[in-house]
């Protein structure tokens, strides 16, 4: 058979990680509180950047009344939680019955659940999740996999190839890059997913890492047939890429903060409308004078390029949270058209939704929707929810459209509840009685949203119960 080549030209869209990009990804993973102390902390930082006199708030949804939205809040969110079993975190010094929102305080995402979140939303089989499992389970602070895919091959009674085509999914995932296996791995995933620049920065970080180390463009340059000053500007970018993708986030989440809802959800008439929250959060701008200074033909050129340095990150960081707010708002409202009927009935009409399905809708990458979404709340008429809460796997019901994974979970729960004490059912059994309800629920299915929702084994429930 003769082999031919073909030149080929293909047309398609990549996101370029920029140092302006790299901004807007880390105020996007930012929630409401994070945000506010950034603002002060840059406005510190950056003499170029002032609070106008005017805020956010005044300047974004005017009509839209928070201490009118609070007033109605507690009663609405108690109704619903007396028919669906959620239950809200409220002090019990508020007599007036007035929500205060340091009384609610989150636990902070760590990389290992982030990481499972977005796995158990693939729609993988179980076999690979018990793979992804695995890998998640052996990755480093850093965000590094520790362990070789043959292991973990071994240990999951699985093959090398199969590890490794979950392992290239799980790399995609957010952070970008991580459970990478070296350095060079990690750098090329980032690139992979987000694009490059410049046509030469793969070759760059496949085969002269070191020399790039070392800073000797000459000869880097000499290598590829490019300039010294293609190879510093390609340093540049490599540097602006994320070497350690699990710093940032924290390996432990019992450290406790408080809640700010990012997004206030509004029922009007049978709408539900959704608004960003700038409660005390500063508007910024350029300060004028420095602005003016920079026409001054007497200033020198360290002074000058300082100046515009400043304007320039100042510029950017208005922008990343001007940036910022819009995909948070974009998203939320999304989240809000899907799970109508969740606000409108409650949990059981919870529509199955993926992070895919939103970054198809919205045009975003996966990334992205992950990272609106995480850490952040959402405060609606019926309770205040982690807005990753709406996101859940279709599960297959017989004669019937899909049904949330959150569904699921909540009929096993209201199954648990109402078993005999003296006789807890196994999973086994809750998956026989869900099948009989028309959901193709396995054992290890149950066993795993059981689990998730912290609930004991029957054999533990039955210890504990007993006593």
């Amino acid at each position: 058979m003769a082999l031919n080549l073909k030149l080929q030209t293909k047309l398609s869209q990549q996101l370029v990680l920029t140092p302006q990009l790299q901004l807007s990804i880390k105020i996007l993973q930012m929630n409401h509180l994070e945000l506010k102390e950034s603002i002060e902390r840059e406005v510190q930082e950056n003499p170029l950047l002032e609070i106008k006199e005017s805020s956010l708030n005044d300047e974004k949804d005017a009509d839209f009344d928070l201490d009118k939205f609070i007033e109605g809040y507690s009663k609405i969110s108690e109704d619903f939680a007396a028919k669906d079993k959620f239950s809200f975190s409220r002090s019990n010094d508020d007599e007036d019955d007035e929500t205060n929102f340091e009384n609610f305080v989150y636990k902070k995402t760590d990389l290992y659940s982030h990481l499972l979140w977005q796995l158990h939303l693939e729609n993988i089989s179980e076999s690979d999740v018990l793979i992804g499992e695995e890998i998640i389970g052996n990755i480093d602070p850093d965000g590094y996999l520790r362990v070789e895919v043959s292991e973990i091959a071994e240990k999951v009674n699985s093959t090398p190839e199969e590890v490794e085509r979950v392992l290239k999914i799980i790399q995609r995932f957010d952070p970008v890059g991580i459970a990478s296996r070296n350095l060079k791995e990690c750098l090329l995933t980032q690139i992979d997913v987000y694009g490059s620049p410049m046509p030469f920065v793969r070759d760059i970080i496949e085969n002269h890492l070191e020399e790039l180390s070392r800073k000797n463009f000459k000869k880097i340059a000499k290598d590829l047939n490019i300039t010294p000053e293609d190879v510093e500007n390609a340093f540049s970018f490599i540097n602006s890429l994320n070497p350690k993708p699990g710093r940032g986030f924290e390996f432990s989440s019992y450290e406790n903060q408080m809640i700010e809802p990012d997004v206030f959800v509004i029922k009007e008439g049978d709408e539900y409308k959704v608004f960003l929250n700038y409660e005390g959060m500063p508007s910024l701008r350029i300060n004028k004078k420095y602005e003016t200074l920079l026409k001054n033909k007497e200033l020198d050129t360290e002074t000058k390029n300082f100046i515009k340095e400043k304007i320039k990150s100042a510029y950017w960081f208005i922008k990343s949270v001007h940036q910022r707010g819009n995909t948070v708002e974009r998203v939320a409202k999304a989240i809000v058209e899907k799970q109508k009927d969740f606000f409108e009935k409650g949990v059981s009409y919870m529509k199955p939704m993926t992070l895919r399905d939103l970054a198809e809708e919205l045009e975003l990458h996966e990334s992205t929707i992950s990272r609106v979404t995480s850490n952040k709340y959402m405060l609606t008429p019926v309770g205040l929810f982690e807005m990753k809460y709406f996101f859940g796997t279709g599960i297959r019901k017989i004669g019937s459209d899909d049904v949330s994974s959150i569904t699921v979970k909540e009929l096993i729960k209201e199954i648990i509840e109402k078993e005999d004490s003296s006789s807890p059912l196994s999973d086994q059994e809750i998956s026989d009685i869900l099948k009989a309800k028309g959901y193709n629920i396995a054992r290890r299915t149950v066993t795993k949203y059981r689990e998730a929702m912290n609930i004991l084994s029957s054999g533990l429930r039955r210890s504990y119960k007993g006593k």
